[in-house]
């Protein structure tokens, strides 16, 4: 529940998208954040009230506007959208009203209460020593300050303009708090911020040990102004070698000081504050005390500029960059001190470490082929043509006729559909009777008889394509080799990470490539015209 009475008042901003000017814009994304009691709140917007960028050549506009309420006016307003008269709200003041931007008609999808209102959640981020998971932050419009959120998710079609448009992305970032382009769950959607009421400041560190006493660990709390730490409570859970430790739940006191004996910090440490009126306050992850910085001064200088071609032609162009400086880094030095007992958590993570690349190296995919290992190459392959279930898209400048046969009678006909990207460097023969094109064109009409798989040939100039990939579905394999030869020498393959950027990209290769019927028949005249 929110207590209004903890709030001195509100911000939204809202961000709306308007595709023409006889239109009411589209709510694009919004954000109420509540000031707590000591807080004040920021001046109106300066010049003429709202920013607005035009999207290129769409003839779009994005507007921005951020308006001062009440704080029961702006969770009014914010639990009213997308009710079907949703309205740009009205500045409480009179004086920072603008008739042509406030309370006139904007256009909010349905949406979908995340989590379900009147309950508040504390975003989850990832702590400083712990791996990139790609979740990054869960709340990033929340900015710096600890603070509960509520949001509602609305549509998120019909926003490709503006994603398309680099300087509008940028534009609501430097507003709102947040890349849309990134987290793009927030398109159409509206969040609720709510500071915490309570706490101004968590401290939380570690006290070397003495001759008297072992490690501790130390939490501070304050309170705003106005506020009392009475009803707090802290939760502490320790971690050791992937092992939970302790788990331990406190009254904080009134003067917001825990002292906590441990004897030795060597494992980590997280903590949950929560409230018993306004539920959770804080959260940190369990994390390890820094104990040692290791510095490690490597000074750099300007050397000479270098000139290089870009490539091997005569006329290559070429481009400078500059050369290192010979110098002598700096002798390393640590500051702090190690545990004082032994650590296992070091040759804990150490082989936890090892075991997770073997994992990321099995999600991913990653597949060596020692050199002669050509037939052990091709069962994989056709292995994975064999589950593919919608699309296969090979992309290889060498793809030629044998291959076809090699792979792709593992595709089920019924349920696939087959794309290849070649080139020209796949049909270079000498005086060959018949022609490579000509056996490629065989071998695709006998794949179609034999297999029922029909296949769209694309040929690409040789000036395009130099990487192979293999799309199945939604994944996409990066090939270190042709198929033609692969695990002839040794190769590796391996899945990657991020397919779609590289199907955007084969998809728009096909901007410049040709059919190959097509490109047989330029072929047949180009050798009538030589005759």
């Amino acid at each position: 529940m929110i207590n209004t009475d903890l709030y001195t008042g509100a911000v939204i901003r809202l961000a709306t998208l308007q595709s023409q000017r006889d239109l009411p814009g589209r709510l694009l994304f919004a954000s109420v954040s509540l000031l707590p009691c000591g807080r004040p709140l920021p001046p109106p917007m300066q010049g003429k009230g709202i920013d607005q960028h035009s999207l290129n050549g769409t003839g779009g506009t994005v507007f921005f506007r951020r308006v001062l309420l009440g704080v029961q006016e702006a969770i009014d307003w914010y639990r009213a959208l997308g009710t079907g008269d949703d309205r740009t709200p009205v500045p409480l003041q009179p004086e920072d009203r603008i008739s042509k931007y406030d309370g006139i008609e904007i256009d909010v999808s349905s949406l979908i209460d995340n989590p379900a209102w009147p309950s508040l959640g504390l975003p989850i981020g990832e702590g400083f020593f712990a791996h990139p998971s790609g979740r990054s932050h869960p709340a990033p419009f929340i900015g710096n300050t600890p603070a509960r959120v509520h949001r509602r998710f609305g549509s998120q079609d019909g926003f490709d303009s503006m994603l398309a448009d680099h300087n509008a992305v940028a534009f609501i970032a430097r507003r709102l708090h947040i890349d849309l382009r990134l987290y793009r769950e927030y398109l159409g959607s509206a969040v609720l911020i709510a500071s915490d009421p309570v706490l101004k400041l968590v401290d939380c560190f570690m006290i070397p040990a003495s001759e008297n006493e072992g490690e501790r660990i130390f939490y501070r709390f304050v309170p705003r102004a106005g506020q009392s730490l009475s009803g707090l409570q802290l939760t502490t859970f320790d971690e050791q070698t992937h092992l939970l430790t302790d788990f331990n739940t406190r009254d904080i006191p009134p003067n917001g000081i825990l002292d906590i004996d441990k004897g030795d910090c060597i494992g980590t440490y997280g903590y949950v504050v929560t409230h018993e009126q306004y539920g959770v306050l804080a959260y940190s992850p369990p994390a390890p005390f820094l104990r040692q910085v290791g510095i490690n001064v490597n000074p750099t200088s300007r050397g000479k500029k270098v000139r290089v071609p870009i490539g091997e032609a005569a006329d290559s162009p070429s481009m400078e960059y500059q050369a290192a400086q010979p110098s002598q880094p700096s002798p390393p030095r640590l500051v702090g001190d190690p545990p004082r007992i032994q650590d296992a958590n070091y040759r804990v993570s150490i082989a936890a470490s090892s075991r997770k690349k073997l994992a990321s190296a099995k999600q991913y995919g990653q597949r060596w082929f020692p050199d002669g290992s050509r037939e052990e190459a091709m069962r994989f392959v056709q292995s994975e043509l064999r589950r593919a279930s919608s699309r296969v898209i090979i992309a290889d400048p060498y793809l030629a006729e044998l291959q076809l046969g090699q792979y792709l009678y593992a595709v089920n006909p019924a349920t696939t559909s087959v794309t290849l990207l070649t080139s020209r460097l796949a049909f270079k023969s000498k005086k060959q009777i018949p022609s490579k094109a000509d056996n490629f064109s065989f071998q695709l009409e006998q794949l179609k008889d034999e297999a029922g798989v029909t296949v769209q040939t694309y040929v690409l100039p040789s000036s395009i394509l130099h990487d192979r990939f293999l799309v199945i579905d939604d994944d996409v394999w990066f090939l270190g080799n042709s198929l033609n030869t692969l695990g002839d020498k040794a190769s590796l393959i391996v899945k990657l990470p991020n397919p779609n950027e590289v199907i955007d990209q084969l998809k728009d290769m096909l901007n410049h490539a040709i059919p190959f019927d097509e490109y047989k028949k330029q072929r047949a005249k180009s050798k009538d015209a030589k005759s």
